[in-house]
């Protein structure tokens, strides 16, 4: 029987479908390694989303688990959230990218969390993008994030940390270059994109990106 290591080879993205409400229609990709975390596996089965794992403690899962699926189970109580354990998880066999499904709406504590999971990624170095039906949202902590232009959508950048050094924008309404920007003054918000793609890059820090279609 083969390892679950062997069996994420030539798989590049860690998919974690979490139980909160809004979970937007997502196609499962050859290259796709997707762990359904409780309540999760609820919005798997209604997109048609095989996963490649479960892991909770499944206090809130009202779908009887598929038997062909492995089943990580972990305790109801304890400190890290079931969609922490799995961004862990999905650390531990090598992934760097990480897409975050059914992590937003409902209790906005929750979807903080969510957020604080994506910061815990970057600062490992991976790069995390959560979807939702009205924007996406995107954390890295290093390098340039290249986003094609998008017209009519609001574009935000923020420091998810007290302070990001070389903070730069180009291909938007509101360029910056080697800005140091910091959590406690927004001047990121509400940019707009322009006929070119957007770039964000920094230097050192963790920027949260909005591209919002309200």
């Amino acid at each position: 029987m083969s390892t679950e290591k062997e069996q994420v080879k030539g798989k590049t993205r860690c998919v974690i479908i979490s139980g909160a409400p809004h979970c937007v229609p997502f196609t499962k990709q050859s290259t796709d390694y997707v762990i359904a975390c409780d309540h999760g596996y609820d919005h798997a089965c209604r997109l048609q989303i095989h996963p490649d794992l479960l892991l909770g403690d499944f206090d809130s899962c009202l779908t009887k688990p598929d038997a062909s699926i492995p089943v990580l189970t972990v305790p109801a109580e304890k400190d890290d959230t079931d969609t922490l354990l799995a961004a862990r998880h999905g650390l531990s066999l090598g992934f760097s990218e990480f897409l975050f499904l059914g992590a937003t709406g409902g209790r906005i504590d929750h979807f903080w969390a969510n957020c604080s999971v994506c910061a815990f990624l970057s600062r490992q170095g991976a790069r995390c993008e959560m979807r939702d039906k009205t924007y996406t949202l995107y954390t890295f902590s290093h390098g340039s994030l290249i986003l094609p232009p998008k017209p009519h959508a609001v574009l935000s950048v923020y420091s998810f940390c007290d302070v990001s050094y070389g903070v730069t924008l180009r291909g938007v309404k509101y360029p910056l270059d080697n800005y140091t920007m910091t959590n406690h003054f927004p001047i990121g918000v509400s940019n707009e994109f322009t006929e070119c793609p957007a770039e964000i890059s920094l230097t050192s820090g963790l920027l949260m990106v909005f591209v919002s279609t309200l």
